[in-house]
């Protein structure tokens, strides 16, 4: 069944001390795009959250943001590098000695230096968090997902309508066939008179001529590979897995064979079924594209 890249889920994890939160919106875009937001104390699972968004999904542009919360983050401890701290002293001693300074080496001095290494804020405990993460994540993909299919099922309702409405425009087509040829034909023969003084007579071999140019105005190879491509489009409609891409293809060749019919004759009841079919194979391709 195809699948809507437009999604959106939420999901949320909890444990003894933390709380995961995960945000999945999904977009259209022709490759996978995926941009996490992570806060630092989860950012070393970037790669691996990554991963777990690329066995589910593989197009559309995806944004994942994690919040974390809990009293595991508000614990705080502080340390000192006492080795550290003793050899600022001993340099700032050096420093005084060498210019002749005056004054005491407070400790605020010190700490005006060296703050950032004399006292150190240790990481909690977050034994936990990998877990909670990729469960808050598991869950978000899940809605994610099921959005998607929803709206997948929506678009194919749609895409497979229009499809319908086609089917009867090319059976409109068959019962004009022989129009198309005889109005060819005739586009010949009136091009032909006009280079040619008077008629032409009975057995001349420009009809001969004419009778095998008016059979390159046949539509009828146009309307086989149409009925094909409208087959082909069906089946993959119906298939798992990623069919954006094939379908697109498909469409571009019907819109090529639409094309050459329209080519082919300028009868009116004939261009504008071709007018109405280039109308709905358009509207089909903008809905395609929203399809994974």
């Amino acid at each position: 069944m195809a699948k809507s890249m437009t999604g959106y889920g939420r999901d949320a994890a909890s444990g003894n001390s933390l709380t995961v939160t995960a945000e999945l919106k999904g977009v259209n875009s022709r490759y996978l795009d995926i941009k996490c937001k992570l806060p630092k104390a989860a950012s070393f699972l970037e790669s691996a959250v990554k991963e777990q968004l690329q066995h589910s999904v593989s197009r559309g542009k995806l944004e994942l943001t994690v919040d974390i919360d809990g009293s595991a983050l508000r614990k705080r401890e502080l340390s000192i590098d006492w080795e550290l701290a003793e050899e600022y002293m001993v340099k700032l001693k050096a420093i005084r000695t060498a210019f002749d300074l005056r004054g005491d080496i407070t400790i605020d001095t010190l700490l005006s230096q060296s703050a950032d290494i004399l006292m150190e804020e240790a990481q909690p405990e977050l034994t936990e968090l990998p877990g909670l993460v990729e469960k808050a994540v598991q869950g978000a993909l899940a809605a994610f997902i099921q959005m998607r299919v929803a709206e997948g099922s929506a678009l194919t309702r749609d895409i497979q309508n229009r499809m319908t409405d086609i089917q009867a425009m090319l059976e409109q087509l068959t019962e004009l066939r022989p129009q198309v040829m005889e109005a060819y034909k005739r586009r010949i023969e009136d091009r032909i008179n006009s280079y040619v003084a008077g008629s032409l007579p009975e057995n001349s071999r420009l009809y001969q001529e004419i009778a095998l140019l008016a059979e390159k105005g046949d539509i009828t190879e146009e309307l086989i590979r149409l009925e094909s491509h409208l087959d082909q489009l069906a089946m993959n409609l119906k298939k798992e897995g990623p069919v954006g891409r094939t379908c697109d293809f498909i469409l571009q060749e019907m819109q090529r064979e639409v094309n050459t019919i329209g080519s082919k004759s300028t009868a009116s009841s004939i261009s504008i079924i071709v007018v109405s079919l280039k109308s709905e194979l358009e509207k089909i391709k903008e809905q395609v594209q929203n399809i994974e």
